[in-house]
């Protein structure tokens, strides 16, 4: 279920399961802003995700 989309440029959702076991925040771009880190952090708590326990992967670019 997508609960949050930039709908004008397709940069970001915001996603959980059927049953909100997952919570994923998917982005275009390896990194995102803090800004939008706190702006996902922020719709998660308020659709009554708990999000202490959330990890957040490093998506760096491996070298070639």
């Amino acid at each position: 279920m997508i609960f949050e989309l930039d709908a004008e440029n397709y940069q970001y959702a915001f996603v959980t399961s059927y049953n909100r076991d997952y919570l994923w925040f998917l982005s275009r771009t390896p990194q995102v802003s803090e800004e939008m880190r706190q702006y996902f952090l922020q719709q998660a708590r308020e659709q009554g995700f708990e999000i202490d326990d959330l990890i957040f992967v490093n998506q760096a670019i491996a070298p070639e």
